[in-house]
Parts: C-alpha cells; structure tokens; sequence
C-alpha cells in the first residue's frame, strides 16, 4: 500500500511538472485568457491532491507497525 502512494506521487509530481511547463509557456495573449484560468484550476487541483497524499503518506510513515497489522 506504501509503495502504491509512493508512485502516485511521483506521477503527480510528473504531471505537476507538465502542468507548470503549460501554464508558463502560454503566450499571453486576450485569446489565451480561458486557457490559462483552466490550466491554473487544474494545477490548484493536481497541487491539493498531492498535499493530501503526502499527509497520508505521513501518516502511514508514522505508524509503520499499525498498517502491517492492519492491510
């Protein structure tokens, strides 16, 4: 279970990477505006995902005896 949150986060990770790459190489133009808002919604969304993952990953790392009794 630990090493599948470790890989979705190094996927969101990637796909963070990706998002920013988007958002900054959109040239802005007036035309560009709605793009650039769905883009930053969708790296405001990508970014609390992680953090909630990474807060649950803290958990799991915290308690190490409780998740091999329990999963």
């Amino acid at each position: 279970m630990l090493e599948k949150l470790k890989e979705m986060l190094k996927s969101l990770e990637s796909m963070e990477g990706s998002l920013d790459d988007a958002f900054y190489s959109l040239p802005e133009y007036n035309a560009n505006t709605d793009s650039r808002t769905y883009l930053d919604s969708a790296r405001d969304e990508l970014y609390t995902l992680k953090e909630d993952l990474e807060e649950v990953k803290r958990e799991f790392d915290s308690f190490p005896n409780f998740i091999e009794k329990n999963v």
